[in-house]
């Protein structure tokens, strides 16, 4: 299928799902069109691959007919008004069931309903038993009120897409609220003159429950921020106000004692990407901080007991070393083989020593055989 077509029938689509609002004004126009054309049938249509949708009518109770028994197959092939003065004689018609049968058409015009993209997706067209034409006037009169009816159509479809569009960011919204009101974290949004605009719950039990201070909409930075904070506050804010990303770890001052926190400055932009204010996260981190401590405190304690293990064990491992050092040099019968196996065992304990403490290997000799 070409791709043109292929784009139509989505548009049709699209279209046959639509909650249409504006029933009473469309069916005035189907009316009117048969008015002023002077026939007895008249109809909005909306044409997929298969069917013509009757979609609203004067004069018939028809409500869908097989595309190929269809006029308007023709009139969304072009761009202007349709004209077929007798149907009983023009070729591409005259065989057709609603020619030959009852209602036994013989005249029909038909608008086709282009949208703004440039798709024919379906019609509005007037049928009558008599032969007959259109006036110059009549036939820019229907093309006109096709014009009309894909405006409302297209009004109808944008109204239910920004509907659409509102309802998820509603539920987009929800989602980052509950998440901005449930995050342990303190998140702060500051304007330019670094005033209050939004902030979470967490910030708000911190500032309530540590400082007995009320945070609200509005307040300066003067009234929440702890006095010794407050310069180094500003200077960061600053920084983010000038498109400065300030990650930074600090110790501030409570009535409930110290504590550490992870501090984030960024800067708050708005839909075009402009520089609105400031974005403020903090976190937390005494407990990390005091586990941290904790487990340095332990690694230096280990380290000290190594020291002390390696310096009990080096000295007398280095004395037996010595002791057969001075063996060797003055010589032992060979058939005494103990001090091969003093000298081997002495060089599997340093063997051992040095894997202990991360030196290299001393490789010991073969075994004497006894």
């Amino acid at each position: 299928m070409p791709e043109k077509e292929e784009k139509r029938l989505n548009t049709v689509r699209r279209f046959l799902n639509l909650n249409i609002s504006k029933e009473k004004e469309l069916q005035q126009i189907v009316e009117l069109a048969a008015r002023i054309c002077n026939s007895s049938i008249a109809m909005i249509t909306f044409m997929d691959r298969d069917f013509q949708h009757i979609m609203f009518s004067f004069g018939t109770t028809v409500k869908e007919v097989p595309y190929k028994d269809t006029f308007c197959q023709y009139t969304i092939a072009q761009k202007e008004v349709l004209i077929i003065s007798d149907a009983a004689v023009d070729e591409r018609v005259m065989h057709n069931p609603f020619v030959i049968n009852d209602p036994n058409i013989r005249f029909y015009a038909g608008a086709p309903l282009t949208t703004h993209d440039n798709q024919n997706m379906g019609t509005i067209c007037v049928f009558d038993q008599q032969p007959g034409t259109l006036s110059d006037i009549q036939e820019k009169m229907l093309h006109r009120l096709g014009k009309q009816v894909i405006q409302l159509i297209e009004f109808d479809a944008s109204l239910q897409l920004l509907k659409v569009e509102y309802e998820t960011s509603i539920q987009e919204e929800d989602k980052l609220r509950s998440y901005f009101e449930s995050c342990s974290s303190v998140h702060l949004l500051l304007d330019k003159e670094l005033r209050v605009l939004a902030f979470n719950k967490a910030l708000l039990d911190i500032l309530g429950n540590n400082y007995l201070i009320p945070i609200a909409e509005g307040m300066n930075c003067h009234e929440y921020v702890e006095p010794s904070f407050l310069e180094e506050f500003i200077c960061n804010c600053g920084k983010a106000l000038n498109n400065e990303i300030v990650k930074t770890e600090n110790v501030i001052a409570s009535p409930q004692g110290d504590i550490s926190w992870h501090l984030t400055y960024e800067p708050a932009l708005n839909a075009e990407g402009n520089i609105v204010g400031v974005s403020y996260t903090a976190t937390d981190i005494t407990q990390a901080m005091r586990h941290g401590k904790t487990v340095t405190e332990q690694e230096h304690a280990f380290l000290e007991i190594e020291r002390i293990i390696s310096g009990e064990l080096h000295q007398p491992l280095k004395q037996v070393k010595s002791a057969i050092a001075q063996i060797k040099q003055k010589g032992y019968p060979e058939e005494v083989n103990e001090f091969a196996f003093l000298e081997y065992t002495a060089i599997e304990l340093g063997e051992k020593f040095n894997a202990m403490f991360l030196t290299p290997p001393v490789i010991a000799p073969n075994l004497p055989t006894l």
